[in-house]
């Protein structure tokens, strides 16, 4: 499987010729919700992805990656994927959202063993 950037289909089939089974459009989509209509009907992308440029690498790849789960969570529910958000404030929603799903993750086992985990039993 390959990811990152791929809004061309040229650029899709290229590597798909090449042997990789999998071309993964998560970002393209949440930009362009109907890429494979487009590329069906021999049209491309007419928007890209901001990026961000940040200095740190490791933040700015964080950052791009939190600007668009939301917009991809949007798309899942059958909404528009609206409008983008600063990187920033994307970097910090994301991560209360994060916070808050780790707790219920970890809390989840606990439940599981006392036999309050939603009919989920721990085995062991």
């Amino acid at each position: 499987m390959l990811t990152g950037g791929i809004t061309r289909r040229a650029t899709a089939e290229r590597v798909l010729d090449s042997g990789v089974a999998v071309v993964g459009r998560g970002t393209a989509l949440a930009v362009t919700p109907d890429l494979p209509d487009r590329w069906r009907t021999g049209r491309e992308a007419d928007r890209q992805a901001e990026p961000v440029t940040w200095s740190d690498k490791t933040l700015a790849s964080a950052a791009s990656m939190a600007k668009v789960r939301p917009r991809m969570r949007r798309l899942a529910r059958g909404g528009d994927p609206g409008p983008g958000t600063h990187p920033a404030i994307a970097l910090v929603s994301e991560r209360r959202r994060q916070r808050v799903a780790l707790r219920g993750h970890r809390s989840w086992p606990a439940a599981s063993r006392t036999g309050d985990g939603g009919g989920v039993t721990a085995r062991g």
